[in-house]
């Protein structure tokens, strides 16, 4: 009888293997022998800026030990094994600050420690000031020949970057803030939850967005960089170059037309329309 229980499951997977819905194909995983996903800074990946350099050290070899460890982790997340970032980043800016229920409650404090959840984790190696192979255990692992290296490019988030010029994050996005947006902003404010939104495709029918199952916020109910990205596969693989949706957070399932950019606008749309002014 076991033995009929297991030849069904493995002819399910399977057939459902074989069989590929027609939307975008996922992005390299952290396995793939052919490399290319830019989160796996292990001495194997290749097609990548930064990895891994070392070879005598056996830490090097190893995938997860740059972002989680079994024991003796830091509390923010899942086994989480790398220090919080040094920087200091401030508050996303903007003229009403109607993101916040009440601006005049935030403290100092407060300022200092956003972004926060997993988008500060992410900083720890996006903040373009910690060495990105600074584990919590032992000597910092060797990356692009030095211990010390640190990512540069388009895609370190300093404290400009953070506050005025890319999406907010560490915000709560709640009922209460989508009514004061609009109060605040008027009749052309598009705001809504993930699960009343309307799909790019459909504009004004409520929950029918295709991504909305994939946009999370986090337990806080606070936007995060993870509400839009996946740190560990892209599910939407974009060729285009430079990529538009770097560890895309869906992968098109549903949408009529699947490209790069209604893939993008899907999970956009899960919050807000296009003509909703800045928050």
């Amino acid at each position: 009888m076991m033995t009929r229980i297991f030849l069904v499951i493995g002819v399910t997977a399977l057939v459902m293997g074989s069989v590929r819905p027609n939307y975008g194909a996922p992005g390299p995983k952290f396995t793939d022998p052919g490399g290319g996903n830019k989160h796996n800074l292990s001495y194997s990946n290749t097609n990548v800026n930064f990895k891994a350099t070392n070879s005598t050290d056996m830490r090097a070899k190893q995938i997860c030990i740059f972002c989680h460890t079994p024991h003796n982790a830091r509390p923010q997340t899942t086994l989480w094994n790398r220090s919080d970032t040094t920087q200091s980043f401030g508050h996303y800016s903007s003229s009403s600050l109607s993101l916040h229920l009440d601006a005049t409650a935030r403290t100092a404090s407060d300022y200092k420690a956003e972004p926060n959840g997993s988008s500060r984790l992410c900083l720890s190696c996006h903040d373009g000031v910690t060495a990105l192979g600074a584990v919590l255990s032992g000597v910092p692992i060797e990356v692009n020949g030095s211990m010390f290296t640190k990512m540069t490019g388009d895609h370190v988030f300093d404290r400009a970057k953070i506050t005025n010029s890319h999406h907010p994050v560490s915000f709560k996005y709640t009922a209460e803030v989508v009514a004061r947006l609009k109060t605040l902003e008027g009749p052309v404010s598009d705001y809504w939850l993930p699960a009343d939104a309307p799909s790019q495709e459909s504009p004004g029918a409520p929950g029918t967005n295709k991504a909305r199952q994939f946009v999370r916020l986090d337990k806080e109910k606070r936007m995060q960089c993870t509400t839009c990205h996946d740190p560990h596969q892209s599910q939407y693989h974009d060729t285009n170059t430079p990529p538009l949706t770097p560890f895309w957070a869906y992968d098109g399932r549903g949408l009529s037309t699947v490209n790069a950019d209604t893939v993008h606008d899907e999970v956009c749309y899960a919050c807000h329309s296009f003509k909703t002014p800045n928050p």
